[in-house]
């Protein structure tokens, strides 16, 4: 997501062994400016320019100043590019399409706008699949624990990464530039998503396992009245912008390049009065302006990473503490009714949240930025346990998706909440920890494919259901492995194609060329573009619901 750093094996000034952390190594480089750097992925774009003198830090070690009445040193250097957080970026983007494309081949319960090419004796997730003559096993429900599977550590390990790579983009970027880059780089793509491609999805009333009854123009309306649906996988942007203008406050308080013993004041609120701005802090401030980790209070970059250290180091606090606090608050969300609150109110948006868990996806991310500020402190455990973590991780989330699969997915929303927190955590700090010791050696197509993870990412859901709309009428041609080789290349070409497209890459995610790029402008301080997109999208929902 953000931009990813070359791994650095060196010890630390002053200390005779290398200390880092199992997932905070997956921190990456900072963020380039929108309109700089030609490269970009997912959320990971390249370095850019810092152009304000308080962000500005060398490639080079950096010593920043931190504490609340003393000058402690804090040495801090501003990471550099991972090549195994690249790799890990590429391959989870396209495990999303995986994802998604398998979707269409599993016993889910779609909605109308989603295509459903069903095997014999399979109709549905909610009835028990039964096997036929010719299997043991029908092959909807190997797709099914397959989905489910991946399901239960992409998002979690995408929203980990991105609240890493905030870290380091806050070492090259004021509070303010960093809010702008993320209305560009996610907030825009989201758009465009949501107003433009929806075309492509209402061909899927052409298929002929369409089981949408009206007209085509009936169909366009109803893919357009749900303002949530309507972004389809662009959710994840949205998500990743709200978590970053929600807590860039908080980030700032705890970075070294921005909150500094040198100055009385913290970028708190984005201001220099009040309670949570001024030096020393008292004990209600501590409590209610969460100028804590995890209730261990901290005011300064120093304190943040001894609270995380204290709460964190140690190979079994480091897997069980998080795993713990993500089974609890998944477990929680769980409880919440929200199908049932949708039917009282009469509107599907709030559904989203039964599928698409809002808090664990943010404790995640807030994880994410804690490991990644104590990475240089947090000692770095063995291989052995790597292997363990991922192993394990592994077979939970194996066991999840075929009790899931034998209960008929009634399991209890307790228990399958408990379960998936922990089982993801494992999974994904074992992951983060093999990569960082296999990928370490950058390769020639790791850019080409960075660059083009964000535009794959973007249209691939689009891509797949214009391609399966045609093929389904062709008995080959809609098979899994066909359309696997199909639409991966579609959706590769057509990727290519937009890194090329100058300017119109901006509304993909991509800054634009150097030299002639009009997006996103200087009108409206660069906001032009995504004020249009905003409000064509509310006009796209509003004469949905009133035609």
């Amino acid at each position: 997501m953000e931009e990813s750093s070359s791994s650095s094996r060196s010890s630390q000034p002053g200390t005779s062994r290398s200390r880092t952390s199992i997932g905070a190594r997956a921190s990456s480089g900072s963020s380039s400016k929108m309109t700089g750097d030609r490269e970009g992925s997912l959320t990971n774009p390249s370095p850019g320019t810092p152009t304000d003198p308080v962000q500005q830090a060398e490639a080079k070690e950096t010593t920043f100043l931190v504490g609340e009445s003393n000058n402690m040193e804090m040495t801090v250097s501003p990471p550099t590019r991972k090549i195994y957080v690249d790799v890990i970026m590429i391959f989870l983007t396209y495990v999303v399409y995986l994802f998604h494309l398998v979707c269409f081949y599993t016993p889910y319960k779609y909605k109308d706008h989603y295509l459903y090419l069903s095997y014999p004796n399979i109709t549905q997730l909610v009835s028990r699949q039964m096997e036929d003559a010719y299997t043991i096993t029908s092959l909807g429900n190997m797709a099914f624990v397959l989905n489910y599977f991946m399901n239960s550590w992409i998002m979690p390990m995408f929203f980990f990464l991105s609240g890493q790579n905030v870290y380091s983009a806050l070492f090259k970027r004021s509070g303010t530039q960093f809010r702008k880059e993320r209305v560009h780089r996610l907030l825009v793509p989201a758009l465009f998503l949501a107003v433009f491609t929806q075309f492509p999805v209402t061909l899927a009333y052409f298929s002929p396992t369409s089981k949408f009854e009206g007209t085509y123009v009936e169909k366009i309306k109803e893919d357009y009245k749900n303002a949530i649906t309507a972004f389809r996988q662009g959710w994840f942007l949205i998500y990743l912008f709200i978590y970053a203008q929600m807590f860039t406050f908080w980030f700032r308080v705890f970075h070294p390049a921005h909150n500094k013993a040198s100055n009385p004041h913290v970028p708190y609120c984005e201001s220099t009065r009040g309670c949570c701005t001024v030096k020393p802090f008292n004990c209600l401030t501590k409590v209610f302006c969460c100028l804590n980790f995890l209730f261990k209070p901290a005011t300064t970059p120093q304190e943040f990473v001894q609270s995380v250290i204290s709460i964190l180091d140690g190979p079994f606090r480091m897997v069980l503490v998080p795993g713990i606090l993500l089974a609890v608050v998944q477990a929680l969300q769980n409880l919440i009714p929200f199908d049932d609150i949708s039917e009282m109110i009469g509107d599907e948006t709030i559904t989203v949240f039964t599928t698409k868990p809002f808090f664990p996806h943010l404790v995640v991310y807030v994880l994410g930025y804690a490991i990644a500020a104590a990475e240089r402190e947090v000692k770095q455990e063995s291989k052995r346990w790597a292997w363990t973590c991922f192993i394990l991780g592994t077979i939970l989330c194996l066991g999840v998706a075929f009790a899931s699969l034998i209960s008929q997915y009634q399991l209890n929303a307790i228990i399958r909440g408990l379960v998936d927190g922990i089982c993801q955590w494992f999974f994904i700090v074992g992951s983060l920890a093999l990569a960082r010791d296999f990928f370490t050696e950058p390769k020639s197509w790791h850019s080409t494919f960075r660059v083009l993870a964000m535009p794959f990412y973007v249209i691939h859901m689009q891509v797949i259901i214009t391609i399966l709309s045609g093929t389904t009428w062709v008995p080959f041609l809609r098979t899994l492995p066909v359309s696997l080789v199909l639409t991966t290349l579609v959706t590769y070409i057509l990727s290519h194609l937009i890194t090329k497209s100058g300017s119109f890459r901006y509304f993909f995610g991509l800054p634009g060329p150097k030299e002639g790029s009009g997006l996103p402008g200087k009108a409206m301080k660069g906001f032009l573009p995504v004020t249009i997109l905003a409000v064509s999208y509310l006009c796209a929902i509003l004469l949905a619901n009133l035609l």
